[in-house]
């Protein structure tokens, strides 16, 4: 099953952009990728420190 993406338009500070462009830069990965695991790791994050809360299945 293919996976469906959407676009997501951020607007971020200077600073905040040139910290995740150094982050890809040292992970090699796309900012799309480095995104992606942050948020999944929010994710699990907050699973663990609020039991009720549901996380989507899919990232």
């Amino acid at each position: 099953m293919k996976k469906r993406k959407k676009n997501l338009h951020v607007l971020l500070d200077q600073e905040v952009y040139e910290k995740l462009r150094h982050i890809t830069f040292y992970e090699r990965n796309t900012i799309s990728d480095v995104v992606r695991r942050l948020i999944v790791e929010y994710l699990e994050e907050k699973a663990l420190a609020e039991p009720d809360f549901v996380a989507p299945h899919r990232l």
